[in-house]
């Protein structure tokens, strides 16, 4: 039935394309000149005052590669950051490059949420491979969510219901994500 319903949307979608094109590289190109004040007031205008790294690290990225980052101006930094942590190979790793390849080429979508897909089951196969033997054998996967800040929510409410209680104890300055319930762990 909703297979019915949904097929001509999917056959227009095949049809037609992509519905969001690309910008066009000639547009890129001038813009990519411009320097690390044109895009901190742009962002600046567009963003709230929330954000927090410009204020302390004025900069544009304009590439990143292994450990380094340069911003529009030219200048090369060590990124320190590492993607708030999620980068523990370093920018544009040749094995994670071609993994996103493999699986776009595949059609397989990055989040399924907790469906599976062949990608996630040998992540989890490779993840208990990982593990003690004794452990692995009684071990579950409680969540593979597409962030940390998920997991870390995930684990919260699995601690509030496992124990009943309503308090998590947490440590001033630690980060675990920016969604409401992991900002509320980091004590800022």
């Amino acid at each position: 039935m909703i297979q019915e319903v949904i097929q001509p949307e999917i056959d227009y979608v095949l049809e037609e394309g992509p519905l969001l094109q690309p910008v066009i590289n000639e547009e890129m190109a001038v813009i990519e000149t411009q320097g690390n004040d044109y895009y901190l007031d742009r962002q600046s205008g567009f963003e709230s005052n929330a954000r927090s790294y410009p204020r302390r690290l004025p900069i544009a990225i304009r590439r990143a590669d292994g450990v380094f980052v340069e911003d529009m101006d030219g200048r090369r930094y060590m990124d320190c950051l590492a993607g708030a942590g999620a980068l523990a190979l370093g920018h544009h790793h040749p094995v994670v490059v071609e993994a996103i390849r493999r699986t776009l080429a595949d059609g397989v979508p990055f989040q399924t949420l907790d469906l599976t897909t062949p990608v996630k089951d040998r992540f989890v196969e490779t993840l208990f491979s990982s593990l003690p033997k004794a452990f692995a054998d009684q071990a579950r996967i409680q969540f593979c969510g597409p962030s940390g800040a998920d997991a870390i929510e995930a684990a919260v409410k699995l601690v509030k219901t496992a124990t009943g209680r309503r308090s998590i104890l947490a440590f001033h300055g630690a980060y675990h994500g920016m969604t409401h319930g992991a900002l509320g762990l980091t004590g800022e």
